[in-house]
């Protein structure tokens, strides 16, 4: 751990008991001068990028298939999240909307996607969220259902798996998760009850991934969608949906095992879509974030079903005047073809924000999301309240080498981009992209 990080997570630790009326929630101790962005990182010098040359250059797409190639099936369809190992080595893909299972696939060139084992589902359930966790050979999948699923572990090379040969080697069936986070470096999982009756997220304990510990229940009541874990920060961020609260809960993680609530922003509080035009800061619905990892900024998303689409928020937790005790919302941007959403069933989600991914680049950072009618989408939001899309790739390539579902085929045309995840594990401006209907995807991020 550098210096730095070292001292980051002193000055957070310290701070959790002052937040309440402190602003020390980053690394700083002082407010910055003339305007300029406060930062977590030491003083380099970096690149300098202009934001409005970047754009996404495809690499390679793989449509991938429950069949054996023997059998030459054309896909259905059905994709969903996707990440990436640390190392770049490897993309997991989860299914959605008439196939279930999940897939590896082999990333080391990007330019030449590998798909290296297909593992259904026997629950015959939506598999939508998958996650590597930080040992090697290990991943996890959603059970998503509304009898006993929850989720798996899959071994696909820790111990008793291979690549080629995955076996599923722990399972819990209580209840149901949505989408599932293990911690970055130690063996805890989170994962999402989405109940409106339950609080937001379970605790696991999987130092034994073959017998997963239940440790406890966190959050307020409701659905809570998404989590995610800053291992720098210590802290945790959790989305709410619906139900008694809707917006985003942060807690402390520095002991993984029991987290400890530090703030929160209540949407409810805020002015809502169903009072907003296209394109004006409105708060609801709130899906999932992610912490910039050079700066005291959090980017939360909002996904609507319907109607205004929801769009991106960025928060200031530490800043300038906001804290993780009290974020502050500062800048909201939406998709660039934003329109409003009809109540059809292909209509449903076009417009909105989906999951995304920080990339700092340089002097600059940027969000890669896949929102879904979209296509896969760049924000540039180095100037944090000004974030705006720069550059967008719709995923709707080959789809005549498809057979879409007849589930799949409710959701209308493609592109449908489900998720766009950043891996810089070899030095590279590596972008992995899923969409329902049209499989993998991988972009370089250029100045062309």
């Amino acid at each position: 751990m550098t210096r730095e990080k070292q001292k980051r997570r002193r000055i957070l630790k310290v701070s959790g008991a002052l937040l309440a009326g402190s602003t020390l929630a980053g690394c700083s101790n002082s407010q910055p001068k003339d305007g300029e962005d406060s930062t977590t990182t030491t003083t380099t010098e970096r690149q300098s990028i202009n934001p409005s040359r970047v754009s996404l250059k495809k690499l390679d797409q793989l449509y991938p298939s429950a069949q054996p190639p023997s059998s030459s099936p054309k896909p259905s369809g059905g994709y969903s999240e996707t990440d990436v190992r640390d190392d770049g080595h490897y993309a997991v893909l989860g299914t959605k909307w008439g196939v279930d299972g999940s897939y590896l696939f082999d990333i080391a060139d990007p330019s030449s996607l590998k798909q290296v084992h297909y593992l259904p589902n026997k629950n015959d359930a939506p598999t939508i969220d998958v996650k590597f966790d930080h040992r090697n050979g290990l991943y996890y999948r959603a059970i998503e259902r509304t009898w006993p699923g929850n989720f798996e572990v899959v071994d696909y090379g820790y111990s008793t798996g291979k690549p080629t040969e995955p076996t599923v080697i722990g399972t819990v069936s209580d209840g149901k998760s949505h989408n599932v986070e293990p911690h970055p470096t130690k063996p805890v999982l989170y994962t999402m009850n989405y109940k409106l009756r339950t609080n937001g997220f379970d605790v696991y304990d999987v130092a034994d991934p073959s017998s997963p510990q239940k440790l406890g229940e966190y959050g307020p009541q409701g659905a809570g969608h998404d989590i995610n874990v800053d291992s720098e920060r210590e802290v945790l961020c959790c989305a709410y949906q619906s139900g008694k609260f809707i917006g985003l809960v942060l807690y402390d993680v520095s002991d993984p095992r029991n987290p400890t609530k530090i703030g929160r922003f209540d949407y409810r509080k805020r002015k809502p879509y169903d009072q907003a035009k296209v394109g004006e800061e409105a708060f609801g619905s709130a899906h999932h974030g992610h912490f910039d990892p050079r700066r005291d900024l959090l980017v939360i998303g909002d996904e609507r079903g319907s109607g205004v689409p929801g769009g991106k928020h960025i928060f200031d937790v530490g800043w300038k005047n906001g804290s993780l005790a009290n974020p502050i919302p500062i800048g909201f941007t939406v998709s660039p073809n934003a329109r409003r959403m009809g109540d059809e069933f292909a209509e449903r989600f076009d417009w909105t924000g989906h999951h995304f991914n920080i990339v700092p680049w340089g002097d600059a950072t940027f969000v890669v999301a896949a929102d879904w009618h979209d296509g896969v989408v760049v924000y540039d939001i180095t100037d944090p309240t000004n974030p705006h899309p720069v550059d967008r790739y719709p995923t709707d390539d080959g789809t005549q080498a498809n057979a879409p579902n007849d589930k799949v085929s409710l959701l209308g045309e493609p592109p449908m981009a489900w998720q766009a995840v950043y891996d810089d594990s070899r030095d590279r401006k590596l972008i992995v992209g899923s969409d329902t209907f049209t499989g993998l995807y991988t972009f370089e991020l250029t100045t062309g």
